[in-house]
């Protein structure tokens, strides 16, 4: 047995992706040897108003990038075009997983933020960018505000469409309290910050005095940031958005 697996072995490690994303993550901290439990913290729907997502489908090949910041939005853009993804269009990718995603649809990508998140998109695609390109953004209905002012910024015109939105699945709050009523909440995986905020609507009165059982381990800055600004002092953040490095920030902070 190595040491990773030494580490986490008899640990329960609860992982709070989407049910349709959360085999890989999953897998991931098993193969460690972690305990794994599933409680889905998010549920990915389509947006409450489709029409704009829709034109933005019909209209796809007009744009000179398309820019997708995370897995849902290529999967809620994609298959809604009439043909296949324009040659004339750059694609660019917030990471890995992304651009995973995107090729897995017949999608080339051609830039990938080394660091995922939107400062970093906005850092990779600048050398690119003559400052007039027209730009088609799919996102989360919550999604920040950065990565469009960042575009605007370089003088692109950024057209941000919702293509999905996230909510809190039917029974996360009974696999909660069979999960934690009783036993300390131990470590869970955070992959954005609406996890983070899900969970505190979960524990809701409890939150406060509970949080101290919680050992988060983050995908990274930005979920890190909502973590403590609701009070969570122990994370261990990975240093790149993947399974992997999720499993190597928990190993490293026990």
């Amino acid at each position: 047995m190595n040491v990773t697996n030494e580490l986490l072995k008899g640990r329960r490690v609860v992982v709070t992706r989407a049910a349709q994303q959360a085999g890989e993550l999953a897998a991931a901290f098993a193969a460690a040897g972690a305990d794994v439990e599933l409680l889905a913290l998010l549920e990915v729907v389509p947006p409450a108003d489709p029409e704009p997502l829709a034109a933005a489908a019909e209209t796809a090949g007009s744009y000179d990038w398309v820019v997708f910041t995370s897995a849902n939005a290529v999967d809620a853009l994609v298959p809604r075009l009439p043909e296949p993804f324009p040659e004339s269009v750059a694609v660019a990718a917030v990471g890995p997983a992304t651009a995973q995603a995107a090729r897995r649809l017949g999608v080339e990508v051609h830039v990938v933020a080394s660091h995922a998140d939107a400062e970093g998109l906005v850092a990779e695609l600048a050398p690119h960018l003559l400052g007039d390109e027209r730009i088609l953004l799919p996102r989360a209905d919550d999604a920040r505000r950065a990565l469009v002012e960042g575009l605007e910024e370089l003088g692109c015109a950024v057209t941000a469409v919702d293509a999905y939105r996230k909510r809190l699945p039917d029974d996360a709050a009974a696999r909660a309290r069979e999960l934690f009523d009783g036993r300390e909440i131990g470590w869970v995986t955070f992959t954005s910050p609406r996890t983070v905020r899900h969970l505190v609507e979960l524990l809701g009165e409890e939150w406060e005095r509970r949080r101290r059982e919680l050992a988060a381990a983050s995908i990274g800055a930005v979920t890190s940031r909502e973590l403590r600004r609701h009070g969570v002092a122990r994370i261990a953040e990975a240093r790149e958005p993947s399974p992997a490095a999720m499993v190597r920030a928990v190993v490293a902070a026990l």
